[in-house]
């Protein structure tokens, strides 16, 4: 959407997109995860949307009115992670006073155990314009998302690992 050429909207149409917006940000907010990016990268247009960014609004309703039985379940399984996928990194050069804080009075545990599990995930310099990445977080309590937040990250980095 940086790079978009198409006419600017007039204040009739500037509204209108920014109604459109509010109503793509709420359907986020109640579950709507797979539009979450898209949503996100258009909202940076608010202040002055164009013709293109209307139209890429309007793809996402139609997306959503096409897969609108589309649902959120929760899941109360242990997630199946295999973690001999993963590569082992040393990060004690890092790391290397990093301790676990275990809090002394801690209380019995009862029940089951929790597993939270996070995935994070940026696209370096995805804004042909500013350069900036977008960052993309999921948190997961057992199988069941609890956090997930598509953002522009603030400054330019040079590598992922600053960022």
């Amino acid at each position: 959407p940086a790079e978009d050429v198409t006419p600017e909207l007039d204040a009739q149409g500037t509204n209108y997109f920014q109604e459109l917006i509010a109503v793509l940000r709420w359907a986020v907010e109640l579950g709507g995860v797979d539009i979450l990016l898209e949503v996100s990268l258009l909202s940076s247009h608010l202040a002055l949307p164009r013709t293109g960014h209307l139209q890429q609004v309007y793809h996402i309703f139609g997306y959503l009115k096409i897969s609108h039985r589309r649902r959120l379940y929760f899941d109360p399984d242990y997630p199946w992670i295999l973690e001999d996928q993963f590569e082992s990194f040393d990060w004690y050069d890092f790391y290397k006073d990093a301790v676990e804080g275990i809090p002394t009075n801690m209380p019995e545990l009862l029940g089951k155990e929790v597993e939270i599990y996070c995935f994070v995930d940026a696209n370096h310099a995805r804004d042909k314009v500013t350069r900036r990445s977008q960052t993309g977080i999921l948190i997961f309590c057992k199988r069941a998302p609890i956090l997930f937040l598509s953002k522009r990250q603030n400054s330019v980095e040079t590598s992922t690992f600053g960022s």
